[in-house]
């Protein structure tokens, strides 16, 4: 079957593909990997350990975009697929299981299910591409890098100290290095609208720990107005980094993926979702970090660690988008940098603010990055239209 049939094929399937239900439950899952990485920062909230964890998280990204991907391009509804994808899950609850213990006595427990996991993603993957010759073959050249780095990141398992680190931040290096050398084009096929949304629904996942530290700090708080204004300004923080994504973002980055002709689709779903997607996720998982410091302690400044969460957070988060946008109109996008910058600025020099008060500042911030940024693109849209 050549490209072009192919690519026909592709153009009239990709309309029907959404996520299933089967994707759905599979990501349960990975709620709970995220909720564990996000005890993995509270346990040790120094500098190191806020690297280790993203580390960890980076892991876990890898092995779910792995997934993602697969179930873009093949069909997972057959018993036999079903079963082993349910398998794959089983891995996965297994290495979140271990994430809080990832660097102490849990390394193996944490990087043998990961190793499972990935090497059950690839064959997978190549067996549901095998009538699928240009696909099957672009995937293969990818095979030795997603062989080679689950096993370095096993090895790590068994290191001690910082060779453990090491070898995890080298195994995602070797699959970052992989995914490079397919250039500006290739054969892999992607279904835009099932992409975005699978993407999308990550984020949700993310904000879905947000609102899950908020409860769980709102708990142990007096009901008094105090509790109803912590709340509420947490709250808000999560609404607003929603609106952040969903008011135009994922819209956008699913038409351009749409429009991209065929053989790029793959390089631009690798750096728009998979690479630059999980700043954007790693922002989010900062921020429920921060939102659960601020609502023990409202009244009071915020720690170092919370406030190193709090600008650390918006920034990652925030540089997820400004290089998407890049990466797709090689546009700028300046309110979003303009955000990050006053954001750290504000956590840096109102660090003796009570937490709550700091908390409502950057969020006013980013709202006001936001909300310059709607206008701007309503009037040049209104003018694209005129003209």
């Amino acid at each position: 079957m050549t490209s072009t049939q192919l690519d026909v094929i592709a153009a009239a399937e990709e309309e029907e593909r959404r996520t299933s239900y089967l994707e759905l439950f599979f990501d349960l899952v990975f709620v709970f990997a995220i909720t564990q990485v996000v005890t993995l920062i509270l346990e040790d909230t120094s500098a190191g350990g806020f690297g280790r964890a993203a580390l960890v998280l980076a892991l876990v990204w890898w092995a779910w975009s792995g997934y993602a991907w697969m179930t873009n391009a093949i069909d997972i509804e057959s018993l036999s697929l079903r079963l082993l994808f349910l398998l794959g899950m089983g891995g996965v609850f297994s290495m979140a299981l271990a994430v809080p213990d990832a660097y102490e006595d849990a390394g193996l427990w944490f990087a043998a299910p990961y190793f499972f996991v990935r090497v059950l993603n690839l064959a997978l993957y190549l067996w549901g591409l095998r009538n699928s010759r240009e696909h099957f073959n672009a995937l293969l050249r990818l095979a030795p890098f997603f062989l080679v780095a689950p096993t370095v990141a096993l090895v790590g398992g068994l290191a001690q100290g910082g060779w453990r680190s090491t070898l995890w931040l080298a195994a995602i290096a070797i699959d970052v290095l992989g995914t490079l050398t397919l250039g500006r084009e290739n054969d892999f096929r992607v279904s835009a609208a099932h992409f975005a949304e699978r993407y999308a629904l990550f984020v949700i996942i993310a904000l879905g720990e947000s609102v899950v530290a908020i409860g769980v700090g709102a708990s142990e708080l007096e009901r008094d107005a105090m509790f109803a204004l912590s709340v509420g300004v947490a709250g808000a923080g999560v609404a607003v980094l929603w609106w952040a994504y969903f008011d135009f973002v994922s819209n956008a980055v699913e038409r351009a993926l749409r429009a991209a002709p065929p053989r790029q689709r793959g390089p631009l779903a690798r750096d728009v979702f998979t690479f630059f997607h999980y700043p954007i996720v790693l922002g989010v998982i900062l921020y429920a970090v921060a939102a659960k410091k601020t609502l023990a302690h409202p009244q009071e400044p915020l720690s170092g660690p919370g406030r190193w969460a709090l600008g650390l957070g918006i920034v990652v988060f925030l540089a997820g988008f400004v290089l998407g946008r890049f990466r797709v109109i090689r546009r700028i996008a300046w309110e979003r940098v303009g955000g990050a910058v006053a954001a750290v600025l504000a956590v840096v020099v109102l660090s003796d603010l009570d937490a709550i008060a700091l908390l409502t500042v950057v969020i006013a911030i980013l709202v006001a990055a936001l909300a310059i940024e709607t206008v701007r693109l309503r009037e040049l849209r209104a003018r694209v239209n005129a003209g």
